[in-house]
């Protein structure tokens, strides 16, 4: 009896510690509201650029504007980062999935 109160205990404990882990990060896929990324609209507008003119300057057959877009905004948008997790490459990501979009 004395055992099975302390298998629940832990039980308990660890549940616990789940929900608070849970709760302690923010939402990895959610924007919140329309300008939380934290960046100005000059600062996209130069990222698009930047993505714009590495498209040009590329000799195959993609829709630059597409490309510039879907780029600009994997690059601008500011997810929470997981301490210890492993993070792809921003810029290899943005453009790996633009091009296979557009």
């Amino acid at each position: 009896m004395a055992q099975d109160n302390r298998l629940l205990f832990y039980i308990g404990l660890i549940g616990a510690l789940v929900v608070y882990g849970i709760y302690l990060f923010p939402p990895l896929t959610s924007r919140g509201g329309s300008n939380s990324s934290g960046i100005t609209q000059p600062e996209f507008e130069a990222v698009l650029q930047q993505e714009l003119d590495h498209c040009r300057a590329r000799v195959d057959d993609t829709n630059c504007r597409c490309f510039a877009n879907i780029s600009g905004n994997i690059l601008t948008f500011r997810a929470p980062e997981v301490p210890g997790a492993f993070q792809a490459d921003r810029r290899e990501l943005a453009r790996g999935q633009a091009t296979s979009s557009c």
